[in-house]
C-alpha cells in the first residue's frame, strides 16, 4: 500500500513548489531576526543558531504560539477530523467560552461535593465527610492527601494508599496565586480574607506533613481489618471506605478478603487526623482553590496538551504539514533506512521490524490518522459549552486509561516536534523543502530508536557491533558515543535523502527562484545552510530547558557531530583551524 502512496505522491512532487517557495523564502526571512550573526557558525554553531532564539521573549512567543495554534483550529475542515480530534476541539472551545463562575456551578462536580464556600451564601453539603469528598477528586484522577491505585493479584485486588508528598509551590507563591484566584472569581473581599486565613492555616499544617521524614516503609491489611482499624484518634470504622472505594472502582465493592498496602502508615495517620479535625467548610475552600489554582491561571492550549497530550501531539502532526509532501518524506528516509542499515552490523532483526512499525505507523497517520487512538477516546463525549464539565470527564477518562505503551510514547514524543515547528513558521502546511530541513533529523533518529523497547542509550543497537562500536567510541573521543552515532546516522540518512531531492529537475527551479527571491538579504542563505540550521533551531528550546550540564552536554555533542560531517565543513566554508572543521578523518561507522 505504502508503495502505491509514493507512487501517487511523486507524480505530483512538482506541483507544490510554488507553496514551498512562498514557505522557505518567509522562513528564510525570519531567521534573520532568529540567529547571531556576530557568532561564526564554524567556532560556535550552537551560539549562531541558538542563543538569540532561545533567549528570545517568553511571553512574545507564548502568545505567537497560542495564536498560531488558534489558526489551526480555525483552519481544521470539521469533515476531516477524526471524533478523537473533534473531542479536543470541543475542549478548547468550551475552555475558551466557558470558564465563567457560572459554568463551574453548573459542573457536576460542584454541585455533588457541596459547593464552594467562598462563593456560596448558602451551607456546604452537610451529609459529606472528608473521605466522601476526596472520593470525587481521586475518581477522576485528583489524588489529594492520598493516592490510591488497584491492581489484581492472585485472584485478589490489591489496593495500595500511598500519601501525598508534593508541593507544587511555595507558601508565598501559593497565597499570590490563591489571592488572584479569588479575585478572579470575584469572591467578595471580606469574604476571601476570612478563606484565605483559614486555607492558609490548613496548607500550612498539609506542608509540615509533607516535610517530616517518613521511612519507606509498607503496611499491609485484609480489607475486613483495615476497615475496623483506628490510626491515632481517627476510627476507620466511623468513615464510609465501602462508598468510597465504590466511587473509586465505578460501582463495584471491595471484598473482605481483599489487600489493602498502606505505604508510609505514620504520614497517612497524620493526614487523617489532620482532615479529622478539619471542619468541611475549611477543606472545601482548600480543596476548590488548589484544585482550580492551576486550570485558572493556565492558557487553553496548555490545557489541551497536559489533559489530552496524545491527541494533542497527534492534531499538531496531521494538521501542520502539507501531508503528501510529508508522506514522500517519510518514505525516502524509509528507503535510506533500507539501503543503509537493513542488514547491518548496527541494526538487528527486532529493531528493523520495529523501524517498520514506526514508518508504517507514522505514514498511516500523517494521510489517514490513527484509528486505535480514536476508538480508545470514543467513550469520551466533550461539549463546546461547560468547560468545568469537560475537565471532570476528561480527567476521569484518562485516569482510567493504562499505562501508554513505548510505542505510543515514541509517537508522542516524535509528534511534539511540530508545536516548536508551527512556534517557528510564519503560517502552516509545512511543505518542501522545510519538512527535511526542520523535521527530517528528528524523524530519522525517531525511525533508527523505534527498536529500543527502553530508555538506555544505544539499546537500539545489535549485540553483534559491540567491536564496531568500540572502534567508533575511540576515533570519535566522545562522552555520548551512543547519542553521537544516533545523530550521524540520522543526519548521513536524511541529509542524503535532501540533496537527491535538490538534485532533482523540478527543484533545479526552485533553487534558482529562491536565489532570486533572496538576493540582497543580509544571511545569504543557501539550502545546504538552511539544512543544518533548521535541524538544529527545532532543538534550541528543549536545550535552553534543560540548562546546566545537561545543555553544555548537548552542545558538545552538536559540535562533534557537525566536526564528523564533512558537508557541513563544505556548507559554511570551514577551514583548518575551526573548532567545527575535521581535524581528522571522520570516524567510519559503515
Amino acid at each position: 500500500m505504502y508503495r502505491q502512496v509514493f507512487v501517487l505522491l511523486l507524480s505530483v512532487a512538482c506541483a507544490a513548489c510554488g507553496t514551498a517557495l512562498d514557505d522557505t523564502t518567509r522562513f528564510g526571512q525570519e531567521l534573520e531576526q532568529l540567529l547571531d550573526s556576530t557568532r561564526s557558525p564554524c567556532q560556535d554553531f550552537y551560539g549562531y543558531v541558538c542563543a538569540r532564539s532561545s533567549n528570545a521573549d517568553q511571553t512574545l512567543r507564548l502568545q505567537r504560539d497560542q495564536q498560531r495554534f488558534q489558526q489551526m483550529l480555525r483552519s481544521a475542515n470539521p469533515d476531516q477530523l477524526l471524533a478523537m480530534e473533534q473531542q479536543l476541539l470541543n475542549f478548547y472551545k468550551s475552555c475558551r467560552s466557558s470558564r465563567s463562575v457560572e459554568a463551574l456551578r453548573i459542573s457536576q462536580l460542584y454541585k455533588s461535593t457541596g459547593g464552594w464556600p467562598a462563593l456560596e451564601t448558602r451551607s456546604s453539603n452537610r451529609t459529606l465527610n472528608w473521605l466522601g469528598l476526596l472520593g470525587y477528586f481521586h475518581e477522576m484522577g485528583a489524588p489529594y492527601f492520598f493516592d490510591s491505585t488497584i491492581s489484581m493479584q492472585s485472584n485478589k485486588r490489591l489496593v495500595t494508599l500511598q500519601p501525598d508528598t508534593t508541593r507544587r509551590h511555595t507558601v508565598s507563591k501559593f497565597e499570590q496565586r490563591m489571592a488572584d484566584l479569588l479575585k478572579s472569581f470575584g469572591v467578595e473581599q471580606s469574604r476571601a480574607h476570612v478563606a484565605s486565613l483559614e486555607v492558609l492555616s490548613l496548607e500550612r499544617n498539609r506542608r509540615e506533613i509533607v516535610k517530616t521524614e517518613r521511612s519507606d516503609d509498607q503496611v499491609q491489611y485484609s480489607y475486613a481489618n483495615f476497615k475496623s482499624s483506628t490510626f491515632g484518634n481517627v476510627s476507620l470504622a466511623q468513615l464510609d471506605w465501602d462508598g468510597y472505594f465504590k466511587q473509586i472502582l465505578g460501582g463495584k465493592s471491595l471484598r473482605p478478603t481483599d489487600v489493602i498496602v498502606v505505604k508510609q502508615l505514620p504520614r497517612l495517620v497524620d493526614y487523617m487526623q489532620l482532615l479529622q479535625n478539619t471542619n468541611m467548610h475549611r477543606l472545601l475552600n482548600w480543596i476548590w482553590i488548589d484544585y482550580l489554582m492551576d486550570i485558572a491561571a493556565t492558557d487553553c492550549k496548555q490545557l489541551a496538551e497536559t489533559y489530552a497530550g496524545d491527541v494533542y501531539a497527534h492534531l499538531l502532526l496531521r494538521l501542520s504539514v502539507d501531508r503528501e509532501r510529508m508522506t514522500e518524506m517519510y518514505a525516502a528516509i524509509g528507503r535510506a533506512y533500507k539501503e543503509q542499515l537493513s542488514g547491518s552490523v548496527w541494526i538487528d532483526e527486532i529493531s528493523e521490524q520495529a523501524s517498520q512499525r514506526f514508518l508504517n505507523h507514522i505514514m498511516h497517520v500523517t494521510i489517514s490518522g490513527d484509528e486505535r487512538l480514536d476508538a480508545a477516546y470514543r467513550e469520551l463525549d466533550l461539549g463546546r459549552r461547560n468547560f468545568y464539565r469537560n475537565m471532570e470527564k476528561l480527567r476521569r477518562f484518562q485516569h482510567k486509561r493504562t499505562s501508554p505503551t513505548s510505542d505510543e510514547l515514541q509517537m508522542r514524543q516524535y509528534a511534539q516536534i511540530f508545536e516548536t515547528v508551527n512556534g517557528l513558521l510564519p503560517k502552516l502546511n509545512l511543505s518542501m523543502p522545510l519538512n527535511y530541513v526542520l523535521v527530517g533529523e528528528r524523524f530519522a533518529r525517531n525511525l533508527i530508536a523505534a527498536g529500543s523497547s527502553t530508555l538506555t542509550p544505544g539499546a537500539w543497537r545489535s549485540i553483534d557491533s559491540d567491536r564496531q562500536f568500540a572502534q567508533f567510541q575511540q576515533c570519535s573521543n566522545s562522552s555520548n558515543p551512543n547519542e553521537l552515532l544516533l545523530a550521524i546516522l540520522g543526519q548521513r540518512q536524511t541529509g542524503n535523502c535532501y540533496r537527491q531531492w535538490l538534485g532533482q529537475q523540478s527543484a533545479a527551479a526552485f533553487r534558482r527562484q529562491l536565489t532570486s527571491a533572496t538576493t540582497g538579504q543580509r544571511l545569504q542563505l543557501s539550502l545546504e545552510r538552511l539544512y543544518f540550521i533548521g535541524s538544529l533551531l527545532v532543538d534550541c528550546r528543549e536545550l535552553q530547558i534543560a540548562g546546566g550540564v545537561q545543555l553544555e552536554r548537548k552542545r558538545q555533542l552538536q559540535h562533534t557531530l557537525l566536526r564528523n560531517s564533512a558537508t557541513f565543513s563544505e556548507a559554511f566554508n570551514c577551514r583548518p583551524g575551526d573548532a567545527l572543521y575535521s581535524q581528522q578523518p571522520l570516524c567510519k561507522i559503515a
